[in-house]
């Protein structure tokens, strides 16, 4: 069942805002067996959104209208849906409770701009918000089913996951979900991935359809299926998958390195401690993130100047004066002093060159030195990432927290991604 979506708002044509919610709306009916064939973006110009709507209810069986729902002059989606179905903006009683409810929830009196969103067109209905003060819009125009949401995500998020599916699967009910295993990679691009598919699984079987996300840190890959009697043979090709580039598999649908070392961690029953310099406490935050940490995470020291390296870890300040901070010698030595200082069973840490400057002819920016494991001995790798600062970061936090998943699963393979440069 194929849809098509209308966002509306000056700032997503000007860049201020980028839109985050096509994407929201898409993987959420995608797996209901609703896929978004057209999207189109237009900015807050009534005749505009009228015109596109017209195309669309012509060409589409249901059209999602994202945005211009609020109390402010430059909303404007109710009024085009009026104009639209060539019917009148009357107060709906359900939409009026509905603003007067919110508002009392807050101690505050519901002023005109509140009151507006009470206004929709005599032939809507609304569609709940549980979340917001402004309510849904649904109607009909064209034999084409329209239902309008509100452009703040996290409403959105609610409402789609209320009565936006469950009217769509009312009025569609044939709509048949598909099959979808997402898995999460590490350390290997779209191209090695499709590269490694051709060589490893020539036979792939063409009920099970095969498709890529790019993404930093994560690849997703997707198995796709249209009917569960092909369970069975998706599930075989996922083995084939494991069997030919399974080091790079971190997890599935909605796992990230964090929440997989987190679970390894928990079921291990072990203790993680970080010691960090230029990723600046994001391997920390990536940690905390995910519920249930405080279980498994001892401490994160952030040892950015080599002052702190000596004083807080122990590291010698010998081994900084003759090797310098981002060296073999002393991330190591900042590993055991971080697992010293705090109990800890395990541990990550790094020290590198962010850039854009501070740079050498030995160590340029990009550089890092990374090291993992325990008690039970540590391991440490260079690597070089010659990108900008945020994105250096992002994979510096993501290569420790995979090296850490693959000592804590016993991984004995050196990792495919490793350049073997060691000085």
């Amino acid at each position: 069942m194929k849809i098509a979506l209308l966002l509306t708002g000056n700032e997503l044509m000007t860049g201020d805002t980028v839109d985050s919610n096509s994407s929201m709306i898409a993987q959420e009916l995608a797996s209901k067996g609703f896929d978004v064939a057209h999207k189109v973006t237009v900015g807050d110009d009534i005749d505009l959104i009228i015109a596109e709507l017209e195309k669309l209810t012509a060409m589409y069986s249901a059209v999602i209208v994202n945005g211009g729902l609020g109390p402010t002059i430059d909303d404007l989606t109710a009024e085009a849906m009026a104009k639209l179905s060539g019917t009148q903006l009357v107060e709906n009683s359900d939409a009026l409770i509905h603003v007067n409810t919110w508002c009392a929830a807050r101690n505050i009196q519901a002023n005109k701009a509140n009151l507006k969103q009470a206004l929709l067109p005599s032939c809507a209905t609304i569609i709940a918000n549980p979340v917001g003060s402004a309510v849904g819009i649904q109607l009909e125009h064209n034999n084409c089913l329209l239902l309008c949401t509100p452009g703040v995500p996290s409403e959105l998020a609610a409402m789609l996951d209320g009565e936006v599916l469950s009217s769509l699967q009312s009025h569609f009910p044939d709509a048949t979900a598909r099959l979808v295993r997402r898995l999460k990679l590490f350390g290997i691009g779209e191209s090695a991935c499709q590269q490694a598919l051709e060589d490893e699984c020539p036979n792939w079987p063409e009920e099970v359809v095969v498709g890529f996300r790019a993404g930093a840190p994560l690849l997703e890959l997707k198995l796709e299926i249209e009917d569960a009697k092909h369970l069975a043979l998706r599930d075989q090709c996922e083995q084939q998958l494991m069997d030919c580039i399974g080091e790079f598999i971190v997890g599935e649908n909605d796992d990230s390195m964090a929440s997989r070392v987190v679970a390894l961690l928990q079921q291990q029953k072990r203790q993680l401690t970080l010691a960090e310099s230029c990723t600046g406490g994001q391997v920390a935050s990536l940690i905390t993130g995910i519920a249930g940490s405080s279980e498994v995470f001892e401490a994160g020291i952030v040892s950015y100047s080599n002052a702190i390296k000596a004083k807080v870890l122990g590291v010698d300040t010998s081994l900084l004066e003759q090797h310098g901070a981002v060296s073999k010698q002393v991330v190591e030595a900042m590993a055991k002093g971080a697992l010293n200082v705090s109990g800890a069973d395990c541990v990550i840490a790094v020290s590198g060159v962010a850039g854009p400057s501070g740079g050498t002819e030995k160590r340029p920016v990009g550089t890092v030195w990374i090291a993992w494991g325990g008690h039970d001995g540590l391991h440490s790798h260079r690597f070089n990432y010659p990108v900008g600062r945020a994105f250096f970061q992002t994979m510096v936090s993501a290569l420790g927290l995979d090296l850490l998943r693959r000592y804590l699963t016993g991984s004995t393979q050196v990792p495919g991604y490793f350049q073997r440069e060691r000085r």
